[in-house]
This record gives C-alpha cells, sequence and structure tokens, in this order.
C-alpha cells in the first residue's frame, strides 16, 4: 500500500488538475515490444499524454526484465482513485481524465485497460522468450566454435613446443650443484615434454571447463547450476589472488630480511676465507685453520636468526595446525637424532680443541691414516691401505687420539725400532751400524741426529732401540720398511748376527746367519773347543 499511495501522491495530487491545470495533449500510444496496449488520451496536471505513456511504459518494461516480477494484473480501489496493479508494482492509475476522454465509467476502464495490459505483457513475454532462446543458441554455438579453435590452437602450440625441444635437445643443461650432477639432460628433456603435456591438458580443461559453463549459462533450467558451479570455482581462485596481493606487503619484508642476511653472509664467507688464506689474522680469538668452520656456524647462526623473523610472515604460521604440526616435527627430531646432535656439538667441540688438521697423519682407537675430510658429524681417515673410514664426532672425542703430524712440522716426528743384539757384540759397533743403516734411510733427517737406546740388559742380548727423525708422518710406513732393510744391510756388513730371544749361538761347525756375500774370503764355521782337545789327546 505504501507503494500505490507513493504513486498516486506523484500522479494525482504532485500533477492533479486542481494543482496544475489539465494538459491538452494529443493521444499516445502506451507500447511494449513493438505493440500497443493501450491508448492515452489525457495527461495528469502538467504531465503530458506522451510523458504519461512514457512513465507507463518504462514500468511495464522493468517488470517484463525483471525475472521474479509478477505479470499477473489486478485493479485495487483507493481513496484517491482507481489504480492497474502489476503484483505488487502500481503501473497506471485511472483519472478523470481519462474517464472523461473515454466516456465509459472509470471501473470498466479499468478492467479494459488491466486485461490489455496482461495479454500484451505475456504476448510480449513470449516474444522475448522465442528471441532469447535463438540468441542463446547462437551464444552456445559461438561458444563450442571458440573453444574448438582454442583447443586446435593449444594443441598445435604444444606440437611445436615439443618440435623446438627436439631439435634443441642436445643444447638443454644439465643440472649441477657443486659439482654433483643432480639432473641430466636426458631427464632435463624428459621432464620439460611431461609438464609441457601437463600444461596442455591443464589449458584443455580450463577451455572445457569455460565452455560448458558459458553454455549452460544460456539455457534457463540450468542458469542457476552454472552459476554455482562458477562461483564454486571462481571464489577459491579470488580469495586465492588476494590473499596473494595482500601478501605482497610480507613478501617484501622477506625478500628484505633474505637479501640482508645474504649480504652479511657473504661478507662473513669473504672474511674468514681471507683469515684462513692467511690474507688476514684473527687471532687469538679465531685461529687459521678453523676459520672456515666458524664462518659455517656462523653462516648457521645468522640462517636461523633469519627463519626467526620470516616464521611469522608466512601465512599460516600462526594457525593451530601449524604449531601442532611443529610440536609434532620437534618431538621427531629430538627422538630420532640424539646421537646426531651429539656428534655435531661434538664436532664443534673438536673444531675448538683443533687435535688435528686436514691431511695429518693420526691414529684414532685402531684405525691410522691421513685425515681428509673433516665435519662437524664425522673425520674421515684414508688409511696406509687407501681405505677410507669415517670416525663419528663423539668416537673421536672419547677415544685415545695419536697425532703424528702435529710436532713434525716444527722438530720433525721421532720414528723408532728395536734389535736385540747377543752379549759378543761390542756395543759401540751396534751403534755404529745402526747410525749408518739410518743415515742411508730416506725422509730421515740428518738434524736433529739419529741416535741409540740401549732399553734393556737381559738374559741372553742386549735391547738396543734406534730412534730417528722424519719430517714426513705420512710416510711412515715406507721409512720404516726402508729403516729395517737398512738394518740387516749394514750389520750384514758388519758381520753381527742379528739375534732373537729364543736363538742360540751353539755351534757346531755350523755356517753364520750373515749372507755369504758378506763373509770374509776363506770363512771357516767355528767348532766346538772339546773337540780339537780330544785330537792332542789321541796324539
Amino acid at each position: 500500500m505504501r507503494k500505490v499511495r507513493r504513486f498516486l501522491l506523484a500522479t494525482v495530487f504532485l500533477f492533479s488538475p486542481a494543482l496544475c491545470g489539465q494538459a491538452s495533449a494529443p493521444e499516445a500510444p502506451v507500447r511494449i515490444e513493438g505493440q500497443t496496449l493501450l491508448v492515452l488520451r489525457s495527461g495528469v496536471g502538467s504531465f503530458s499524454t506522451v510523458e504519461r505513456a512514457h512513465a507507463v511504459e518504462q514500468r511495464l518494461q522493468d517488470v517484463l526484465d525483471s525475472p521474479t516480477a509478477s505479470h499477473e494484473t489486478s485493479v485495487q480501489k483507493t481513496d484517491l482513485g482507481l489504480v492497474i496493479m502489476m503484483g505488487d508494482k502500481p503501473i497506471i492509475s485511472v483519472t478523470p481524465g481519462d474517464e472523461k476522454a473515454e466516456k465509459i465509467t472509470a471501473e470498466v476502464l479499468a478492467d479494459r485497460w488491466a486485461r490489455a495490459i496482461q495479454e500484451g505483457m505475456q504476448h510480449a513475454k513470449n516474444q522475448k522468450v522465442s528471441r532469447g532462446l535463438w540468441r542463446r543458441l547462437l551464444n552456445a554455438a559461438i561458444v563450442l566454435v571458440l573453444a574448438v579453435l582454442a583447443g586446435l590452437l593449444v594443441r598445435r602450440g604444444r606440437n611445436a613446443l615439443r618440435r623446438w625441444l627436439e631439435v634443441r635437445r642436445e643444447r638443454i643443461p644439465t643440472l649441477h650443484f657443486r659439482g654433483l650432477e643432480l639432473i641430466s639432460r636426458k631427464s632435463m628433456y624428459e621432464g620439460l615434454g611431461h609438464l609441457l603435456t601437463i600444461l596442455s591438458l591443464a589449458l584443455l580443461l580450463v577451455i572445457v571447463a569455460g565452455a560448458l559453463l558459458l553454455i549452460f549459462e544460456q539455457v534457463p533450467a540450468t542458469q542457476s547450476y552454472a552459476r554455482q558451479v562458477f562461483l564454486w570455482i571462481w571464489n577459491p581462485l579470488a580469495v586465492i589472488f588476494w590473499g596473494v596481493v595482500g601478501y605482497l606487503p610480507n613478501l617484501f619484508y622477506i625478500l628484505v630480511i633474505v637479501f640482508v642476511t645474504r649480504f652479511v653472509m657473504r661478507g662473513v664467507g669473504f672474511v674468514f676465507e681471507q683469515a684462513n688464506r692467511g690474507v688476514i689474522s684473527l687471532e687469538p680469538w679465531v685461529h687459521r685453520d678453523v676459520a672456515r668452520p666458524t664462518a659455517q656456524i656462523l653462516k648457521a647462526v645468522l640462517i636461523v636468526l633469519a627463519l626467526f623473523f620470516i616464521a611469522p610472515l608466512i601465512p599460516g604460521t600462526g594457525t593451530s595446525a601449524a604449531q601442532a604440526i611443529t610440536v609434532l616435527l620437534g618431538l621427531t627430531v629430538s627422538l630420532g637424532s640424539t646421537s646426531t646432535v651429539g656428534n655435531a656439538i661434538a664436532g664443534i667441540v673438536l673444531t675448538y680443541m683443533r687435535p688435528f688438521q686436514l691431511g695429518d697423519r693420526v691414529q684414532i682407537g685402531d684405525t691410522t691414516g691421513d685425515v681428509v675430510e673433516r665435519t662437524f658429524l664425522y673425520t674421515k681417515v684414508l688409511t696406509i691401505k687407501n681405505e677410507e673410514v669415517m670416525v663419528p664426532s663423539l668416537q673421536v672425542i672419547s677415544r685415545p687420539m695419536i697425532n703424528y703430524s702435529a710436532r713434525a712440522r716444527e722438530s720433525g716426528l721421532i720414528l723408532h725400532t728395536s734389535v736385540t743384539i747377543g752379549y759378543d757384540a761390542p756395543w759401540r759397533k751396534v751403534h755404529e751400524l745402526l747410525l749408518r743403516a739410518a743415515d742411508r734411510t730416506a725422509n730421515v733427517l740428518k738434524n736433529p741426529k739419529p741416535f741409540v737406546l740401549q732399553t734393556s740388559l737381559d738374559d741372553s742380548y742386549v735391547s738396543y732401540q734406534l730412534n730417528a727423525h722424519t719430517d714426513r708422518p705420512n710416510q711412515m710406513a715406507q721409512i720404516y720398511a726402508d729403516l729395517h732393510q737398512n738394518i740387516q744391510d749394514s750389520f750384514n756388513e758388519g758381520g753381527v748376527e742379528i739375534m732373537s730371544p729364543h736363538y742360540y749361538q751353539l755351534r757346531d761347525g755350523n755356517t753364520t746367519t750373515v749372507p755369504a756375500d758378506y763373509r770374509p774370503q776363506g770363512y771357516q764355521p767355528d767348532r766346538f773347543l772339546v773337540e780339537a782337545r780330544m785330537a792332542e789327546a789321541v796324539k
């Protein structure tokens, strides 16, 4: 009723003849969709018949264009006159001027106009539906043609890119990281081919889905379903898009943090690399041989700090799911990497204890060899048999360790070996022979001079220990082998037998153990003295 009163106030009171006077004008037909519904022969106040007819046409067009508006007409009698309604919308009022111009009563005129409007609107609706059907069919055909053309274009583009990849197959680079081949040329080619196939299928899927939605949009019965499916697809994409747009400031902050962290890490790496090369000195805080490990520790700390500042800027990090995953990962790491963490801590301790350097000859437990690699988790030793042994840092720090190279660089490593000689050999001569053997051995230092120690006086022999310095601890095995050979040659040349603890020199004409090449000319083995006395008794 409010709309009716508003309408009547606008058409009667504001434009009533009593206020503005009756406007004389020619007849004005009310048309909709090309058909005449009724003819107005009277205006309202200063509102001419043409203007009045145009206003009625506009109201009817609004009803026709509205998919939910009712097309049922009715006549309502109000205090201000009769009003023709269409649904709940007022269309036109019957004025005294209309009653006078048509020369019939207002009730009859209102019923006539109401039937004419309803029939005309129904006919207009049918015409509109017919025209809309052909338009929808045309739109669907256009969408189908465009979809087929787009599919053919995607297929042609995919085939062209495949041919382009095939021509440049041998020029596809391999992916390396610090000398390690991560992805070969063949795998890269096959991966690009699979990626191209996936992208083309995704584009075809988008084209088909878009075409189906547009075609179903043209059918009134499926319009609501098509729009709902479109909303299901569009809303997540819109949320993602606006989420990305809203995340851009945080992304800028992350890029700044990454840039600053990378710049600082490069500076740290440059400074400690120069310290490792000896260009600059950071002692006594950081020794030269631990410069690189210290740089690695500082870089790790910088990365952790950067992640500490970046984490709050990553979407979803504050949710309960992210917190639960963090707790689960923490428990997994703490329970499953106890030994790893212990080895890492032991490796850091070993780094600053500086027990050895790369290339040092060491003995760790039962393993003897050269240190070829050192990390926080393990130490790799290359044995004299060319075997690589990885010793965990916890074992390195918990087992006795001998470094043969630590003092060899300054004063030389003392190599020592022992021989046992009978009491019949003069000790001075034995010393001379041992020192001669040391002098002949390669990689034995002349200064400090080798020396001999008599370590014990046993029942049947004397133990002599030869000590010789060398600055090549990595060649210990070969030096010992050469030294032992030279000792044998020296003692053979001197005519001194090297006695073992269980060797007794009880000879009854037996030949000496000295090789024949070293024996004097006319050598005759000694016999027991008792034989000579028995011969004299017989005479």
